[in-house]
């Protein structure tokens, strides 16, 4: 949620800061372990809640609500003791009310978790009420009743009959139930005096005799009644519980930001992140910038600085081969002020980072069969929202704008939108613009407030990238190198090597020799040498025009 809102609200921003540089300081290890074990065991509850309504909430959510309500109860314990070190703090000391220990004391009281696993229903515990707790004894002692009545009834039957035993099935209550004898299994009779047939399952009779129906008349539907007077509990907790939803919401809430809070802090300490000044004067100044994310996947990163405003030129425009580092520059700008406008520290050894309205990007178009969009037009829409939309207060990154079409108009359209953020003076938004139109350096040359700068190489028989922002512009973007290095091969890069060099002193591109056309030169000359000491008065004609024919079939 904090990384599609950025805010710029100082003091917002100021109370995050101050979260995280509290978490990050060594000495508040101990609370921030404490925090970090209790707020795992905090759980999504909107969805549980909406079970709850319908009356379907199942073990597990019983179970997470207990969780969350007792684990919760223990935030709200230790942030009310350290109230006035954070306003985090002092949030949950008034968020987490009684009410938590409420909901977690009642959960405790009434719930049996531990039979409710093994019976997959829910179970309440002894205490919470008499009459069930009455049901309930006398459910388990039913065992030994019920063998107490089988024995009295066994002194009751013929002496066909061995033994027996009495049931309980619910809904149809307690039944006598007698091994099928050889008797009943030959003639399918089951009839017995005194006793009512029901059914037989697996040579077992069940009938209904006169101290069976005492028992249905006595007891009753026994796990049923407990069953419903169970749901009955049930219920009325949780209504009860849905009346506190609102003090729920709010642990969800604060525990979140508390959450996101220690995040950036084990963040900061484990990639020795800074605290961002965030400055009021328009000023950028970054010392020793790094990408948040490119230097967790390379063994060594470059740091760069970043300047722009006050005493510097807010428009850059970066220049360098391909692959010399310059989209990722672009990218570190960016994420380094968006990270410090969400309240985290950030990758460098030093930041000042201004009160920005806007990030503009114009960096990368997907192009999608869904948008029936150019990758063009798309470049377009998104250059047109900085040049109509940025302020002096917002911050642009342009990578390679008008690439996606002819070189000339590309250059045309950059050219005169650079124009038009130079006319505003001191009022231009910090412009970060990477781009292989070398002519702009001299287009622009004289301007102050635009400065050139280019990732430093070493071009020695190889090329050797620095990573390093240097002043200045480059020559040539050296794509003859990059295109060796992926793969192709030399002959083709040597004759783009001629073609560029024909095109830039504006030659004539002459044809590749090759050993074709050689031959065919050769085969020519043969001719000609033949013809130059051709004697038409004397030499046989058709003898010259086969020798004609059998060097061009060659």
């Amino acid at each position: 949620h904090w990384f599609l809102l950025p805010s710029n609200d100082p003091n917002l921003l100021s109370d995050r800061q101050a979260a995280v540089k509290y978490f990050v300081s060594t000495k508040n290890s101990d609370i921030m372990s404490t925090l970090q074990g209790s707020l795992k065991h905090i759980k999504f509850l909107p969805r549980i809640i909406t079970r709850m309504k319908t009356a379907q909430a199942s073990m597990n959510d019983w179970m997470s609500l207990y969780k969350t309500a007792y684990h919760a109860m223990l935030i709200g314990e230790i942030c009310r003791s350290r109230a006035s070190s954070l306003e985090i703090f002092k949030q949950i000391s008034s968020t987490f009310s009684t009410d938590l220990f409420r909901i977690a004391s009642l959960l405790n009281k009434i719930i049996d978790f531990e039979e409710y696993a093994r019976q997959n229903h829910f179970v309440v515990k002894p205490g919470v009420d008499s009459e069930l707790d009455k049901m309930k004894r006398t459910y388990n002692g039913l065992p030994d009743f019920m063998t107490q009545v089988a024995y009295q009834e066994l002194q009751d039957l013929s002496q066909e009959v061995q033994q027996c035993s009495v049931i309980y099935l619910p809904q149809l209550g307690y039944l006598l139930a007698i091994p099928a004898t050889d008797r009943m299994k030959e003639t399918k009779d089951y009839s017995i005096p005194n006793l009512r047939f029901m059914f037989i399952v697996n040579d077992i009779v069940h009938y209904k005799s006169a101290n069976t129906k005492k028992l249905d008349a006595l007891l009753g539907d026994t796990l049923c009644d407990i069953y419903d007077k169970e749901t009955q509990i049930m219920h009325k907790l949780q209504d009860v519980i849905l009346e506190m939803k609102h003090v729920l919401i709010g642990v969800m809430e604060y525990a979140a930001k508390l959450d996101c809070l220690i995040a950036l802090a084990v963040t900061a300490k484990e990639y020795n992140w800074v605290q961002p000044e965030i400055s009021h004067d328009g000023e950028l100044a970054v010392l020793k910038g790094r990408h948040p994310l490119q230097e967790m996947c390379v063994a060594s990163f470059v740091a760069n600085d970043i300047y722009s405003g006050d005493s510097e030129s807010k428009i850059k425009i970066l220049t360098g081969p391909n692959s010399s580092g310059k989209s990722i520059y672009l990218t570190q700008v960016a994420l380094i002020a968006f990270m410090a406008h969400i309240g985290s520290f950030v990758p460098a050894q030093k930041a000042k980072i201004p009160m920005l309205d806007c990030i503009f990007t114009c960096m990368y178009a997907a192009e999608s069969v869904s948008l029936n969009l150019s990758g063009f037009l798309i470049s377009l829409n998104q250059f047109s929202a900085a040049l109509n939309n940025a302020t002096t207060n917002s911050l642009v990154i342009v990578d390679e704008f008008g690439k996606d079409t002819e070189s000339e108009s590309g250059l045309a359209l950059l050219t005169s939108s650079l124009n038009f953020w130079i006319q505003k003076g001191s009022a231009s938004p910090h412009i970060f613009l990477a781009t292989h139109f070398l002519s702009l350096s001299s287009i622009f040359s004289q301007c102050p407030l635009v400065k050139f700068q280019t990732m430093d190489i070493i071009v020695n028989g190889d090329l050797v990238f620095l990573y390093e922002l240097v002043e200045g512009t480059a020559t040539s973007s050296l794509a003859s190198f990059t295109a060796l290095r992926a793969g192709l091969s030399k002959k083709i890069v040597d004759r783009n090597l001629q073609i560029a060099m024909a095109l830039k002193s504006n030659e004539l591109v002459l044809p590749e020799e090759s050993s074709w056309v050689h031959d065919k030169m050769k085969r020519y000359m043969m001719i000609f040498e033949k013809f130059a000491v051709l004697d038409i008065q004397t030499d046989d004609p058709l003898e010259f025009l086969s020798f004609i024919k059998a060097v061009v079939e060659e």
